[in-house]
């Protein structure tokens, strides 16, 4: 399906483009907003990530993955952000950008990341890998989930701790996590869903 949306897009349809946009603009969204916090900063870069895909569109591989491409686009467009702010960043921020920016910084690179966190994740226990999806990738506080969980706030920060202490120790970065929420947001939707035990 994404190889014929990519032909479809590189000829000029209008309506491939507008599919596009409807599959893809919440799951964009959603990753560009764990950097830009303003909701209108947020949709300025998430339109613009469209408007690049559009612009550039004949010069998509039909071979690569849609999601990558958009992938791709995503990192520019909030890299540019970033730099246009003109502020002064954060460690983690400067870490972003430098990663952002960093030849280096391949989709091989990213897949292999991305695929050891999964990994990661998949090690700890159901129940805790559900507390921490939750704040992570649904930004739930520790008071919602205490309460769709049935226990206190406390353990709740005590489980998401651990966690962050695991994936730390496996040389996992915050912002990591960012691009993981984006290409498993799907996967984790599912996780989420699972009954309570």
């Amino acid at each position: 399906m994404s190889t014929i949306l990519i032909t479809r897009l590189r000829d000029g349809d209008d309506s491939c483009f507008k599919d596009i946009y409807e599959l893809y603009h919440f799951k964009v969204f959603c990753f560009v907003k764990k950097y830009a916090a303003q909701q209108t900063d947020a949709e300025d870069i998430t339109q613009n990530v469209f408007i690049h895909l559009w612009k550039y569109r004949k010069k998509i591989d039909p071979s690569v993955e849609l999601d990558s491409v958009l992938f791709k686009s995503c990192k520019q467009e909030i890299s540019k952000w970033y730099k246009k702010q003109n502020r002064i960043f954060s460690i983690e921020d400067s870490q972003l950008i430098k990663e952002l920016d960093s030849p280096e910084e391949t989709e091989i690179n990213i897949s292999s990341k991305l695929e050891k966190i999964e990994h990661l994740l998949q090690q700890i226990p159901e129940r805790r890998r559900k507390i921490f999806t939750l704040h992570k990738f649904d930004e739930m506080s520790y008071k919602e989930i205490a309460e769709e969980m049935g226990m206190s706030q406390t353990a709740v920060a005590n489980q998401i701790s651990k966690t962050l202490q695991y994936l730390k120790k496996n040389s996992v970065k915050n912002h990591e996590l960012y691009w993981f929420a984006l290409v498993f947001i799907n996967h984790y939707q599912s996780i989420n869903s699972f009954h309570e035990f």
